[in-house]
C-alpha cells in the first residue's frame, strides 16, 4: 500500500505523483495505430486518485498529432482534467529544479504496461495503492 506511507514525495510537499502511461495502460491497444478502447476500471481508478489529491502525470511515447489523438481521447471519455502534466513535470517540479530539471518525469511511481511482469489490472493497481 502505497497510498498512506507517502513520506518523501518527488514534489517535496508529500503528496503522492503517479506517472500513467498510455497506450496499453490507459487504452487496451499496446501500439499507437490500433482502436482506442479504455483499459477496464481505469476511469474509475484514476478518478479516484485524482479525488483523492494525487498527482497524475500522462507519461507517454506519443507526440505530434498521436499525442493529440491520445489527449482526445481522454477528453471524450471526460479524464483529461484528473492529469496535472503531459509528457513533463509537474509545474512544481519544474519551478523548484529549474534550469536543470530532468527529461525523466519525476513520480513516485509509474503505472506502465512495459514494466517488467507488469499486466495491467486497475483493480490490482488500485489494492496495491490503498489495500483495498
Amino acid at each position: 500500500m502505497f497510498y498512506k506511507e507517502n513520506k518523501d514525495s518527488v514534489t517535496k510537499t508529500k503528496k503522492l505523483c503517479i506517472a500513467v502511461d498510455f497506450d496499453g495502460t490507459i487504452s487496451t491497444a499496446r501500439d499507437m495505430g490500433a482502436p482506442l478502447v479504455l483499459q477496464p476500471n481505469c476511469k474509475e481508478v484514476l478518478e479516484r486518485l485524482y479525488k483523492d489529491g494525487v498527482s497524475l502525470i500522462l507519461w507517454t511515447c506519443r507526440s505530434g498529432k498521436s499525442l493529440e489523438e491520445a489527449v482526445e481521447f481522454l477528453r471524450e471519455n471526460g479524464m483529461l482534467f484528473f492529469f496535472c502534466a503531459i509528457n513533463d513535470q509537474l509545474p512544481e517540479v519544474n519551478a523548484l529544479y529549474y534550469p536543470d530539471v530532468a527529461r525523466k518525469v519525476g513520480a513516485d511511481f509509474y503505472i506502465d504496461d512495459r514494466n517488467l511482469g507488469t499486466k495491467i489490472d486497475w483493480l490490482a493497481i488500485r489494492h496495491e495503492i490503498y489495500g483495498w
